[in-house]
């Protein structure tokens, strides 16, 4: 039964005819069950024994077998010595364990040319048809079946023979698994391009009837591979006209994806022209110049963003499709967001002067935006993202799921909560320091009018967005001596990066050793006083040099992840597991932790971090470093068994050999949930949270609960379109509403309005004065309006100076001039994308629409 294929046993159904043997109603029911699985041949062959007399029975069995070329089984039944048979045992067990990584690497179809001699013909035809209807992993799934269940001696070696035959070396194996993953293993047809499998086929279906669509799948599922066959269609049936748009949020992201999508219609079409522009690219390269040398454009979104601000994208018009990858950011000051609202904005006059605008296609694995308590909240959360995106349709697997769950795993999901250190004369020690510097920090001026945040404990994330507050409004400061407001802007920026410091210390110290907080803050220290210190930084040196002693306490949460790590290194020796954490600092803490460590140097930790604030020491990594740790992650030769990451990691970025995901005290939303078990695509990964905090690990659980929350609120959002479209519809018009400034007015006014035709217009203004102001402008209905308004006094629109003279507001705070800014102060934008009007009065202005 562990030779036999179950495919093969229909052979021996002949055997079991009722005319031919004894007892047939029982062998009838017997020959139901043969067709069902391979472990029945035992019970069949009890019955055909039973019934038989002689040696014949055994003969016929023999012939059988040799019939189907079961020829190592046949001498073993023979003799009965299956001594030879279970030779190979250990074979098999390796086989077992390198089973997933082996059939992601494998050409099955390469490998057959060299194992004729240990697979029956029949074995081989399987394969094959396999290979061309589900693709190449399940070929390599049921060429390892059939290894595993030859009876031949000689079928591992052949193996080897045919591994090294076709080249699969360790680099080119890894080159292969590496191409195969991330592009979200499409299926590869003999010309070397993308497959789509039928779940992919599926979630593009709406695309490719030309409606705009939020398509919502898995984490390694393949939404890029989806995303290459829409461009592909959409040029195709564009034609000459077709002008595609991919945007991915971050650099690393971008830098994947414009070289899978250079690869892929590099063997598709090379006449297909592709280009890509990201960081400080957009103001070196002219975008015009691009749009019009490009089929299709690769690019992060403020690119775009700034390229429609310069004028040099006139309008989105010029563009037939829009492809957004993590589709779920298109909220708030987002560059997604002001792109889709400049869209929104013309799709209100392109229904009058008749332009077309792009197709709009979004990715992502959760649309779990916002805040919500139950199913309903979720739903209208749901809707305003496709409002958003001007979508009334999520497209979701439905009919294919066996496909996608074969391909797709989802890892378990495990909580350890950990005991706290009882005593910890440090964190005492730092607060005590923070708390003096904040003193020293407010006789130079009163921070705590710079930030609105509160509630800001030491050691937390919000101390550090507080600190961050400070310091961008330390920037913006405008005191009457300009001596005075570069002093005090300087010592703030002094004073609040050594509380960013001592705050990042705090978290090293909570999630690692003393040891790694002090040597973190020493090394910090020696910097300030290498580089040549002023008197208040000599003054928060002498903090540090008094009062923080050296001194080591373990951390019982890393005792936690020692045990972890170990444990699971020795069931898998070939473990790749990824650790999410939620600083740099910590993350170089924990790595130094690793390799000071007996037992867990072994696993040559790598770190993946983001590139860092400018201001920072810390600086980050640049994209070659971080490739060279992916690259080192990825490789199978012992090169690198964890990466040690940041959120960098947790969104777009693909690992594909990660079988265990270790979230160090890292919690979030609902899509960062998703994001991050996501992580783990190999057959039997693990999500494991450590926290000594058990309101964390309840809110994880609860995001796991908002999970199904939201899968059962797209499925009703799905079988009630009608439904989806008047919610999408509403959050629409709201949208428009919050977009279009409004302007309350109580005053006294004489309204002059002559027209042709019966028309009724009505603004508001959100000021209560009254002014004298003559204008006249022409409406497109062809009819003027003379308003003349008298005021004492002028007051700024919702407390800032929206500027300048027909102005376009790239994002908040960031205007560009067309021709010249004629507001004489300075001015924040309110709204990201619109076009307006100031006029000076004073020192104030009066802003219409």
């Amino acid at each position: 039964t562990r030779k036999c294929q179950s495919t093969a046993i229909l052979a021996f159904l002949p055997l079991f005819r009722p005319a031919r043997c004894p007892g047939s109603r029982r062998c009838v029911c017997v020959c139901v069950c043969v067709c069902v699985c391979v472990v029945c041949l035992s019970i069949c062959l009890s019955v055909f024994w039973t019934n038989w007399d002689g040696t014949r029975p055994c003969l016929i069995l023999l012939l059988m077998l040799l019939s189907l070329d079961y020829k190592g089984l046949c001498e073993a039944l023979k003799g009965w010595d299956f001594q030879t048979l279970e030779s190979t045992k250990e074979h098999r067990v390796l086989l077992d364990r390198i089973e997933p990584r082996f059939t992601k690497l494998i050409k099955p179809r390469d490998l057959l040319l060299h194992l004729g001699d240990c697979l029956r013909k029949r074995e081989c035809e399987e394969i094959l048809a396999i290979e061309n209807l589900k693709g190449q992993i399940a070929a390599a799934e049921r060429l390892t079946d059939c290894l595993k269940r030859s009876d031949k001696q000689n079928w591992f070696k052949l193996l080897k023979s045919a591994l090294f035959s076709c080249e699969l070396t360790e680099k080119g194996g890894e080159k292969r698994l590496r191409e195969e993953e991330e592009r979200g293993g499409g299926e590869k047809s003999r010309g070397g391009e993308k497959k789509m499998r039928e779940y992919q086929r599926e979630l593009a279906e709406p695309v490719f009837q030309g409606k705009n669509t939020v398509i919502c799948a898995p984490t390694g599922c393949g939404k890029t591979v989806v995303a290459l066959a829409i461009c592909e269609q959409h040029l195709k049936v564009k034609g000459k006209g077709a002008k595609v748009v991919f945007m991915a949020t971050k650099v690393d992201v971008f830098n994947q994806q414009y070289k899978l999508f250079q690869e892929h219609f590099q063997e598709k079409d090379p006449d297909i022209r592709i280009d890509g522009l990201c960081g400080n690219q957009g103001d070196q390269l002219s975008m015009k110049v691009v749009m019009e040398n490009n089929d299709i454009i690769v690019l992060t979104p403020q690119i775009l963003v700034n390229a429609m601000a310069r004028g040099e994208v006139p309008s989105l018009s010029c563009f037939s499709l829009l492809i957004l990858d993590e589709c779920h950011n298109t909220t708030g000051k987002h560059p997604y967001n002001i792109i889709m609202t400049s869209y929104l904005d013309a799709k209100l006059s392109t229904e009058q002067n008749g332009q077309h605008l792009p197709q709009i296609v979004g990715l992502t694995a959760s649309v779990g935006i916002g805040s919500f308590k139950n199913q309903s909240e979720a739903e209208n959360n749901i809707c305003q993202l496709c409002a958003s995106l001007d979508s009334r349709i999520i497209s979701t697997i439905h009919t294919n799921t066996d496909e996608l769950q074969s391909y797709v795993h989802t890892p378990d999901k495990e909580f350890f909560l950990v005991q706290k250190r009882h005593i910890d004369p440090f964190i005492r020690i730092i607060h005590d320091i923070m708390a003096k510097i904040e003193g020293l920090a407010k006789t130079v001026y009163n921070i705590e009018s710079l930030s609105s945040i509160e509630n800001r404990d030491y050691g937390s994330q919000k101390y550090e967005q507080w600190i961050v507050d400070v310091q961008k409004k330390c920037r913006v400061l405008q005191l009457k001596d300009q001596e005075e407001e570069s002093r005090v802007c300087r010592a703030l920026y002094n004073y609040t990066e050594h509380l960013r410091k001592y705050n990042d210390a705090l978290i090293i110290n909570e999630d690692a050793r003393t040891k790694d907080a002090l040597e973190y803050l020493s090394s910090f220290i020696q910097q300030v006083k290498n580089a040549g210190h002023d008197k208040t930084e000599r003054q928060l040196t002498a903090y540090f040099d008094g009062r923080v002693t050296r001194g080591q306490k373990e951390n019982p949460k890393l005792d936690m992840l020692q045990y972890i790590l170990e444990e699971q290194y020795r069931q898998n020796d070939e473990t790749k597991s990824v650790l999410f954490v939620r600083t740099r600092a910590l993350a170089d803490a924990l790595k130094s932790w690793m390799e000071e460590s007996d037992s867990l140097k072994f696993l040559k930790p790598g770190v993946l971090i983001g590139r860092g604030r400018k201001s920072s020491q810390l600086t980050g990594m640049t994209l070659n470093s971080k490739k060279g740790v992916l690259d080192s992650f990825k490789s199978f030769d012992n090169q690198s068994k964890i990466l040690i990451a940041t959120s960098v990691a947790d969104e777009g970025i693909d690992i594909p050999q990660c079988n265990l995901v270790l979230m160090y005290e890292y919690v979030g939303n609902v899509v960062k949930m998703v994001q991050v078990r996501g992580r783990g695509r190999a057959q039997g990964s693990k999500c494991i949270l450590v926290s000594d905090k058990k309101d964390r690990i309840d809110k994880e659980k609860h995001n796991m609960e908002k999970e199904k929350i939201v899968e059962r609120a797209i499925r009703n959002l799905q079988d009630t379109p009608t439904e989806m479209l008047r919610k999408v519809g509403t959050h629409t018009h709201t949208h428009t509403q919050l977009h279009t400034p409004t302007h309350t007015q109580l005053h006294t006014h004489t309204h002059t309005h002559t027209d042709t035709h019966t028309h009724t217009h009505s603004y508001t203004h959100t000021h209560t004065h009254s002014y004298t102001h003559t204008h006249s402008y022409t409406h497109t209905h062809t009819h003027t309006h003379t308003h003349t308004h008298t005021v004492p006094e002028i007051q700024m629109f919702q407390g800032v100076c929206v500027c300048p003279s027909r102005c376009v507001c790239v994002r908040p705070g960031v205007c560009v001039s067309v021709p010249v800014c004629v507001c004489p102060i300075r001015c924040v934008c309110v709204r990201p994308g619109a076009r307006w009007r100031c006029f000076s009065v004073g020192t104030r202005c009066v802003v219409t629409w």
